[in-house]
C-alpha cells in the first residue's frame, strides 16, 4: 500500500456510546458521503456490532448500497428520491423523506403499484431554506387534506434541520417546528417520530432531542464547536497516510513540480504518493499544509498534484524513500487542516476519495483491509 487511511473502530464505537450517553432519544447514525470518507459498509457493520439499529443517508443509492450488502437496520434517506428509485427502496424497507406534495404522491403511487406501504418522514423547512414543506397555514391545510387520502403511505415521522447560526434563530426554528406539528395534530394527523437535532444539537440543545437525534460528524471525531469544556471525549477516527517514494536534493533556481516559483536555496524534497485525487486539498500547496514524517513536520512545497505531492524535508535529514507520511489525523488534527484550508472539518473528511484503501483497526481482531475500487476485503 502506498496510500491508505487507518480507521480506528474502537474510537468510532466509543463515540457512538458517548452520543448515546448524552440523550434518552434514539441515536440515528449518519453514513452519508461514504460515512464521511470512512467507508460506509465497514462503518455500518461496526456500528451494528455496537448496538446501532438506525442509520441515515443522503440519497437512494447510498441506502441501497447498505441494503444490498446486508445492513438490516432502519435506513432513512434524507432527501427526495426519484420515481424509478422508489420501488426498490420501498421493497427494501427504506424510510423515505417527503419534502413536497409531489414526493408524497410519487411514494404513494409506487407503493400502490407494489401493493406495499411506504414509510415516510415529512421534512419541514423551518428556516434553513434548503428543503422541505414551508411552515404556513396553507401547507398545513393541504397536508391535512392530502395525507388521509394516501392509503399506501405511513407518515409516522416528521423532522427538520437547524441552521445553528445562533440560539435566537434556532429557537425560532424550534418554535415553527413544534407549532406546525401542533396544527397538524389538530387536523387529526399524528407523528410519533419527531427529530430536529444533529451532532451539534445533540450537545447544544438536550431539551430538543424529541424521539431521535441524527449523529454524523460526532461519530468520526468532529467535536461540536462550543463543547470543548463539556465532560466527554470525542475521538478522531481516521488518519490519511502515504509512502515517501523518492527523496532528492534540489539546487537553487529549480521549479518543484508544476510550480513556476523557483527554489531560492538548495532544498531536500520528498515525493509522497498522495494528492488531491486522494482527498488532500490542493489549496494547501506552497507551504500552507504540513505532513508528519518521523515525528517531525514537513511543509508542502510547490503545487500539490492529483496523485502526488512534494514536501520539504531539509530539516528531516534521515527521511528516506519508504517512510510513512501522515497527512491527516494522528498528529495533524482535523481542526488544524481545516483551518489551513479555510474550510470545516467535515469537508476535510468527506474529501477523502475511494482511491486510498481503508485499513480498519479494532482491539482483539485482525486488521481489515477494504479496497472499494476492487471490492477486495481481507484481514491483514
Amino acid at each position: 500500500m502506498k496510500t491508505w487511511i487507518d480507521i480506528d473502530l474502537d474510537a468510532l464505537k466509543q463515540n457512538y456510546r458517548t452520543a448515546c450517553s448524552l440523550t434518552q432519544a434514539k441515536v440515528t447514525c449518519v453514513l452519508k458521503a461514504n460515512a464521511y470518507g470512512h467507508g460506509a459498509l465497514p462503518i455500518a457493520r461496526a456500528l451494528t456490532e455496537a448496538g446501532c439499529a438506525s442509520f441515515a443517508v443522503s440519497c437512494a443509492r447510498e441506502a441501497l448500497e447498505l441494503r444490498r450488502a446486508g445492513i438490516h437496520g432502519e435506513i432513512l434517506v434524507m432527501t427526495s428520491s426519484e420515481l424509478d428509485e422508489l420501488p426498490e427502496l420501498i421493497q427494501s424497507g427504506v424510510t423515505l423523506t417527503a419534502a413536497s406534495f409531489e414526493d408524497l404522491k410519487a411514494a404513494n403511487y409506487a407503493a400502490s403499484s407494489l401493493h406495499e406501504t411506504a414509510v415516510v418522514h415529512i421534512k419541514l423547512d423551518t428556516g434553513f431554506h434548503r428543503l422541505g414543506f414551508p411552515c404556513n397555514p396553507e401547507t398545513t391545510g393541504q397536508l391535512g387534506r392530502l395525507l388521509p387520502t394516501l392509503s399506501n403511505i405511513r407518515a409516522d415521522g416528521i423532522y427538520s434541520h437547524l441552521g445553528l447560526v445562533n440560539r435566537e434563530l434556532d429557537e425560532r426554528q424550534y418554535e415553527r417546528f413544534t407549532a406546525m406539528i401542533g396544527q397538524l395534530e389538530a387536523l387529526g394527523l399524528s407523528f410519533p417520530d419527531r427529530h430536529l437535532c444533529d451532532s451539534i444539537g445533540l450537545v447544544r440543545y438536550p431539551e430538543w432531542h424529541m424521539s431521535r437525534v441524527r449523529v454524523g460528524a460526532f461519530l468520526y471525531g468532529v467535536r461540536p464547536s462550543g463543547s470543548e469544556s463539556m465532560p466527554f471525549d470525542c475521538l478522531e477516527t481516521a488518519c490519511l497516510r502515504a509512502k515517501v517514494t523518492r527523496v532528492s536534493q534540489v539546487p537553487t533556481g529549480e521549479a518543484i513540480g508544476y510550480d513556476e516559483a523557483l527554489t531560492e536555496t538548495p532544498v531536500r524534497v520528498a515525493t509522497i504518493q498522495a494528492g488531491y485525487g486522494d482527498g488532500y486539498p490542493r489549496c494547501l500547496s506552497h507551504g500552507r499544509g504540513q505532513v508528519l514524517i518521523r515525528g517531525k513536520r514537513a511543509p508542502v512545497i510547490g503545487l500539490i498534484c492529483m496523485d502526488q505531492m512534494m514536501v520539504d524535508v531539509t530539516n528531516i535529514p534521515d527521511c528516506t524513500a519508504g517512510d510513512t507520511a501522515t497527512l491527516l489525523g494522528g498528529g495533524i488534527g482535523y481542526g488544524e487542516i481545516a483551518d489551513w484550508a479555510h474550510t470545516n472539518r467535515n469537508e476535510c473528511l468527506t474529501l477523502l476519495s475511494r482511491r486510498p484503501v481503508r485499513v480498519y483497526h479494532e482491539a482483539g481482531k485482525p486488521d481489515l483491509l477494504w479496497d472499494s475500487l476492487s471490492g477486495e476485503e481481507k484481514p491483514l
